[in-house]
């Protein structure tokens, strides 16, 4: 057989029964229908890419569905809704927090448990410069070694170990006793430190801070959702405003176009001047002109609403009209308000509070770590293992001194023993090895573990007084929140009455114009003092219904009042509530 065959053979040979004991010594206890190590679905869940779970499809798009629809009516809950479920900002944001769930993961890496396995052979051949110790010139040898270790690290720092080893050897050596043969070696070790690294926080502080951040992550996303919800709030409101604006400049434009049909008939009849219906003529093109803007306006403010709400590349195809269904918020809203409890409730409610609290958080673990770490590192260490030799026993006949291989004789197989009995043997701790140690290592020098540790005392200081500043400011946003919701409150009253008084003004111009006492541009120039008391009214009404959101914000309300949970904003799970009605339902 050529050498390259019978090493191949002999490869086979000794690696086959050295992999079947260590599948039996692995093997878990069976249960009925379960095969031994490694169990079925085990390689699937640790070696190959785990699933990464996703929603099954896309988000419905509300829009989409009304391209037949002339006009739709649209509630600021429906669109606040339809944010959280299709807009594109939230849906990339929507990943962080996922993303933070899987660094919890990372930081665990640390305590799982870890198999390691050798395998090898090595054939050897060489020249000897006596046969007195083997009885051959050459010596050849071939060897098949197995060492497999498990290895865990604890929460409490304890490092276990159990490594196994096992050599199989054969050669031409004619003086050995055993050949060939099994050593193998089972040797448990346990190492716990004793100072630095000792108990729960130095070891799991990663995971900590990864829980922590997990936390943080939420709490900026739902910082973000807020500041999305109240932008959509707001141009929800100024939809209203602009809707209602190109309202005012329509009947302004009607009012205009019947003065000039008046002006037209009483120029025919002769009891006007000619010149007085081409004044009315130009008050009807500046008129159609304000007009003409404020329905641009309205339509851009629509698109940009359909750009929140929707998914679509370009939500200005969608030619729906968005029509406001909401009533504006009345003079009586906050009118028993306590200033105190609101800047309370918003520094223990607003996510930024949450977010530096969990920084805080952080900061304190990382200094009661590094305050560990000044320590000297101190281990107690314990083993214990077991040790076997089997093999092929020899005798040698008719040599002298008792058979002794060194004075000649011929060796007689006298007994074979394989790798089973040197597993008996591990097991039953024939040829034990124990033993127990201290180790201590003090740094001569320890400037670095001390910056770290002065860096971590610093920065939690830094967070604390950070938190402190929070506090402050968010109280001054609920005063100047709450201050610009009662400045819009009064306006209100002013303008309703400025409105009132234009009213009775342009009623007392007519008058005076039909007697013959006014010219009728005075009477024009009242209609234009109405429309401008109209629009200032329903500004004022909706800058108050704008400034009662911006108040929820700065109070931290704004999802509680919305019924949002972040958790299903976070999963995806918010769908549009009561959609598609008409424009004139509730």
């Amino acid at each position: 057989m050529p050498r390259t065959q019978h090493f191949i053979y002999a490869l086979s040979r000794g690696l086959l029964p050295v992999l079947l004991g260590l599948g039996i010594l692995t093997a878990p206890t069976a249960t009925l229908g379960q095969s031994v190590f490694p169990l079925p679905g085990w390689f699937k869940d640790n070696i190959v890419r785990p699933p990464i779970p996703e929603r099954q499809g896309e988000a419905s798009d509300f829009l989409s569905g009304l391209m037949q629809r002339d006009q739709v009516g649209l509630t600021e809950a429906d669109a606040v809704q339809m944010v959280l479920e299709s807009n594109l900002d939230v849906v990339v944001e929507r990943f962080d927090p996922r993303m933070s769930e899987y660094e919890i993961d990372m930081a665990y890496r640390l305590f799982d448990p870890t198999l390691s396995m050798t395998l090898g052979a090595n054939r050897d051949t060489r020249p000897l410069t006596t046969t007195f110790l083997t009885g051959t010139e050459t010596q050849t040898s071939l060897s098949h070694s197995v060492n497999v270790g498990v290895s865990k690290l604890f929460e409490t720092g304890t490092l276990f170990g159990v490594d196994y080893t096992s050599n199989r050897v054969s050669d031409n050596n004619l003086r050995n006793f055993l050949n060939p043969y099994w050593r193998a070696s089972l040797t448990a070790s346990v190492s716990q430190p004793l100072l630095r690294n000792f108990g729960l926080l130095p070891n799991t502080r990663l995971i900590r801070i990864a829980r922590n951040n997990k936390d943080i992550s939420q709490h900026l996303f739902e910082q973000q959702v807020v500041q999305l919800v109240n932008q959509v709030q707001n141009l929800y409101w100024d939809l209203v405003f602009a809707g209602k604006d190109v309202e005012v400049r329509r009947k302004s434009l009607d009012l205009a176009v019947k003065t000039n049909e008046d002006n037209k008939r009483m120029a025919e009849i002769g009891t006007l001047a000619p010149i007085e219906v081409v004044q009315s003529e130009a008050e009807i093109a500046n008129r159609r002109e304000a007009l003409i803007r404020a329905e641009y306006s309205l339509a851009q403010m629509e698109d940009q609403m359909k750009k929140l709400i929707s998914s679509l590349g370009d939500p200005g195809r969608v030619a729906v009209r968005i029509v406001p269904l909401d009533s504006l918020a009345t003079m009586d809203d906050f009118r028993d308000f306590d200033l105190v409890q609101a800047v309370s409730y918003a520094i223990e409610q607003r996510p930024e509070i949450k977010q530096q609290r969990k920084r805080i958080d952080n900061a304190g673990i990382d200094l009661k770590y590094f305050r560990n770490q000044l320590l000297p590192d101190v281990r107690f260490n314990v083993s214990y293992g077991t040790a076997a030799l089997e093999g092929v026993s020899r005798v040698f006949e008719g040599g002298g001194l008792g058979g002794l291989p060194f004075f000649g004789g011929t060796p007689v197989v006298a007994g074979t023993t394989g790798l089973g009995d040197a597993f008996n043997r591990l097991l039953g701790s024939d040829f034990p090895t124990y033993g127990a140690s201290v180790s201590v290592e003090i740094p001569l020098s320890n400037r670095s573990r001390r910056a770290d540790f002065a860096r971590a005392s610093v920065s939690r200081r830094q967070s604390q007084k950070r938190l402190r500043a929070l506090e402050q400011q968010i109280a001054l946003e609920v005063r100047n929140a709450h201050t610009q919701l009662e400045m819009n409150r009064a306006r209100i009253e002013a303008t309703q009455k400025a409105r009132e008084l234009a009213e009775r003004n342009l009623e007392a111009e007519q008058k005076k114009f039909q007697l013959g006492t006014s010219q009728i541009r005075f009477v024009l120039e009242e209609q234009v003092r109405l429309a401008e008391a109209q629009t200032n009214e329903v500004n004022a009404q909706v800058s108050f219904t704008k400034a009662k959101r911006d108040l929820d914000r700065a109070m931290g309300k704004t999802l509680e009042l919305q019924n949002i949970s972040i958790g299903d904003a976070i999963a995806g799970n918010v769908a549009p509530r009561g959609l598609g009605r008409e424009a004139g339902g509730s």
